[in-house]
């Protein structure tokens, strides 16, 4: 019976689902399954509400929770990476700095300064994961949800020779949206999505044969169907193709919303700090979850649409399936570079995963996903090499921030952040004819960015304002 190493499970929400989404396999109702944090509470929490799902679905697994990384490792078959380093603290880092500079985010976790500095905190942790799983479960296959997407799936294939996926659920998510506002059910739908994780386009969007997107494009005429993805209809109605991942994520992917002012990012709903508000709501929400598993409620449970556990069942049964991964282009995508990290229909049996060749995309689309896979390149070989210099360049290339600061503004902002968490990042000590800000930054109080993030969302609140 096969093992399932969970990496963070305490991040309860998504443990139960994807253990759910195993256990309703006939195949796995007796796996094992091993949950790791190093949050002590959480992970008994998220344990315990496992053992409440179990019997709930009727199964008999065996739930082991341990602080012990290499403990959960050992034996394992499939492991599940769901860690984010540095929790709310460093997320407010990445707003509330860049904030100081004027530059505002909506999600900042995917791109831009907050994705860069987010991949770099999780750089050290994922390259000693990926160090463990060769030595103690080298045949294991590492199933990637942990954002940023492409940064991090670069640090586990150019550290390590790890069987790994990058696994989101934007693909199926928009595509079921996208399908429910042409009144068509998604399994009718024949479909092509490829791209840059959370910048993939639906390059075909057929029933029968027959396109759909002229369908689409005619009922974006509606304001009630426009006003369910304004950001996202705007790139559709300029680009040709429909974009996944929310229009929340897409309106700081480039420099046509944010950048122009509140009134005019206002009138297509970007919701500024939108990440910093789910935080605060997931704090909420863990203590429902404590709640619940302290009562005799049961668990309710419904399958998910996330890839995961079809990749475990289609390779230990040999039941081919498609799913959406991210991996290394090797040429799936011609005009992208051969080394970024894509996402595109991938094969799933019992040899592993393999790409599917999509071809060529259209020249306006890798233009959108260009400057993004330049940052991702610039962020492996900045962690790799200890090169600051190629933390300044990455910033520079991302379209929201040069559209919002000056080159001297990029260069300070990124020596304020990094002297913020130095301890958390890889040593970005290779020295470079390029120069730094010549600046010094005391450490960031924790408090004080929170009192910070209060301030403005009370300005905020009491304005009226929600984006």
């Amino acid at each position: 019976m096969i093992k399932v190493a969970i990496i963070g499970a305490g991040s309860v929400v998504f443990s139960r689902s994807i253990t759910g989404d195993i256990l309703s396999y006939p195949e796995f109702k007796n796996a094992t399954f091993c949950y790791m944090d190093i949050d002590e509470e959480r992970l008994q929490v998220g344990a315990a509400m496992c053992r409440k799902l179990a019997k709930t679905l009727g199964a008999n697994p065996t739930i082991e929770a341990t602080t012990n990384r290499i403990e959960a490792l050992k034996g394992a078959d499939f492991v599940v990476n769901m860690v984010q380093i540095g929790g709310f603290n460093s997320t407010l880092v990445d707003f509330e700095i860049p904030r100081k500079y004027g530059l505002n985010f909506t999600i900042a976790d995917t791109t831009g300064p907050g994705g860069l500095f987010r991949a770099l905190r999780t750089y050290p942790m994922l390259k000693g994961l990926c160090e463990d799983m060769m030595k103690y479960c080298p045949r294991a296959v590492l199933l990637n949800y942990s954002n940023p997407m492409s940064m991090n799936m670069q640090t586990i294939y150019r550290t390590s020779n790890i069987q790994a996926v990058g696994l989101c659920h934007s693909v199926q998510g928009s595509l079921n949206q996208i399908s429910r506002y042409i009144g068509e059910d998604p399994k009718d739908v024949t479909f092509i999505c490829a791209g840059i994780n959370h910048m993939a386009f639906y390059t075909r969007f057929e029933k029968d044969g027959v396109d759909l997107y002229p369908r689409l494009f005619e009922a974006i005429k509606d304001p009630e169907i426009y006003k369910k993805n304004k950001v996202r209809f705007e790139l559709m109605k300029r680009l040709g193709y429909f974009v996944t991942e929310s229009s929340e994520h897409n309106a700081e992917y480039n420099a046509h919303f944010i950048p122009h002012g509140q009134e005019y990012y206002g009138k297509y709903d970007v919701p500024i700090d939108e990440y910093l508000r789910r935080c605060d709501r997931i704090v909420e929400e863990f203590n429902k979850r404590k709640n619940l598993v302290n009562s005799e409620e049961e668990v309710a449970f419904k399958k998910s649409h996330e890839y995961g556990s079809q990749i475990i069942h289609a390779m230990v049964t040999n039941t081919p399936t498609v799913v959406y991964g991210n991996m290394p282009n090797k040429g799936a995508i011609s005009n992208l570079p051969h080394n970024a990290i894509v996402e595109v229909p991938t094969l799933v049996d019992r040899a592993g995963l393999q790409f599917t060749t999509v071809g060529e995309l259209p020249p306006q689309l890798v233009g959108y996903m260009n400057p993004h896979i330049t940052q991702h390149e610039l962020f492996i070989r900045a962690a790799m090499e200890g090169r600051r210099d190629h933390i300044y360049q990455a910033c520079m290339f991302d379209p929201l921030t040069a559209a919002t600061l000056t080159l001297d503004q990029i260069v300070e902002m990124c020596d304020e952040l990094i002297a913020c968490q130095e301890g958390d990042l890889p040593p970005l000590n290779k020295k470079t004819l390029v120069v730094g800000s010549g600046k010094t930054f005391k450490p960031t109080d924790a408090k004080d960015l929170r009192a910070s993030w209060d301030a403005v969302h009370s300005k905020s609140v009491g304005a009226g304002v929600t984006h």
